[in-house]
C-alpha cells in the first residue's frame, strides 16, 4: 500500500483510503458513538428526577441554593438525585414563540410547576394546565395578605416576595404557583409548594423575631404609646431593599 501512495497527492491518498479501507475507518467512529450512546442511556437510568419547574423570568439567576434546599427538604441528596429549574424563558409579551415552548414541555410531560406571572398563569389556566393546589397539599392553605389562592383554586398568588426574587429570579410583584396536571413526580410537586410556602412564613417569623429581640414594642410603650395599639408586622427583605 506504501508503494501504491508515494506518487499520490493528498486528496488521492484520501480518496485510495475511502475507497478501500472505509469499514476499518468507520469502526472507531460507530464504536465511539455506540459508547456515548449507552454512557447517555446509563446516566439517564441513573437519575432521579425529584420535580421539574419552570421558572418564567429567571434569566441567569443563581438558583442552586434553591435546589439544594428542596431536595434536603424531601431527603433527597443523592448524587443522582435532581431538582430541575427551567429558567430560559423571558418574561414580558405572551408570544407564540413563548406559548409553544411551554405548551410543548407541558405536552412532554417535562413541566410539573409553573413559576410565573398572571399572563402566563391566565393563559394555560384557561386551558385546564393546573390541577387544585389544595388537594395536591392534601390540607387547607392558610390565606394571607401577601398569599391567596386564584379563584379557581389552581395556583398560588404570592405577593412582594423578596425570598422568591432572590432564590428564583422572579422579578415581577405577583408571582403565580400552579401545579400542572401530570402522573409525574407528585411527590416533588407537593415538595415544592410547602417548601415555598415554608421559606415564606420562616422570612416572616425571623422578621417577627427580629421585633422581639430588638425591643422595638418596649421602645414604643417607653414613648407612652399603648401597648394595644402597637400591631407587629413581618416583611423579608432582600439585601437594601424592601
Amino acid at each position: 500500500m506504501r508503494e501504491k501512495m508515494k506518487g499520490m497527492s493528498l486528496m488521492e491518498k484520501i480518496d485510495y483510503l475511502w475507497t478501500y479501507y472505509k469499514i476499518w475507518l468507520l469502526v472507531p467512529v460507530i464504536v465511539g458513538v455506540i459508547i456515548n450512546v449507552a454512557y447517555s442511556a446509563y446516566r439517564a437510568n441513573q437519575e432521579n428526577v425529584l420535580v421539574s419547574a419552570v421558572v418564567v423570568g429567571a434569566g441567569n439567576s443563581d438558583t442552586q441554593e434553591f435546589q439544594s434546599g428542596l431536595k434536603k427538604y424531601m431527603n433527597k441528596t443523592g448524587k443522582y438525585d435532581k431538582v430541575i429549574l427551567q429558567t430560559n424563558i423571558v418574561e414580558g409579551e405572551l408570544t407564540p414563540d413563548t406559548v409553544t415552548v411551554l405548551t410543548t414541555l407541558v405536552g412532554a410531560g417535562e413541566a410539573d410547576i409553573f413559576v410565573c406571572p398572571q399572563n402566563v398563569y391566565e393563559h394555560f389556566s384557561m386551558q385546564h394546565a393546573f390541577v387544585d393546589i389544595q388537594e395536591v397539599l392534601g390540607n387547607q392553605i392558610e390565606q394571607s395578605e401577601n398569599v391567596n389562592l386564584t379563584e379557581k383554586g389552581d395556583a398560588l398568588i404570592i405577593k412582594n416576595s423578596e425570598y422568591l426574587k432572590k432564590k428564583l429570579g422572579t422579578m415581577y410583584q405577583e408571582v403565580y404557583v400552579g401545579v400542572v396536571f401530570t402522573k409525574k413526580h407528585e411527590d416533588g410537586k407537593k415538595a415544592f409548594v410547602e417548601y415555598v410556602l415554608k421559606n415564606l412564613e420562616d422570612s416572616v417569623q425571623a422578621t417577627l423575631k427580629q421585633i422581639e429581640e430588638k425591643k422595638y414594642e418596649a421602645a414604643l410603650s417607653a414613648k407612652g404609646i399603648n401597648p394595644d395599639r402597637i400591631q407587629k408586622y413581618g416583611f423579608a427583605f432582600h439585601g437594601k431593599k424592601s
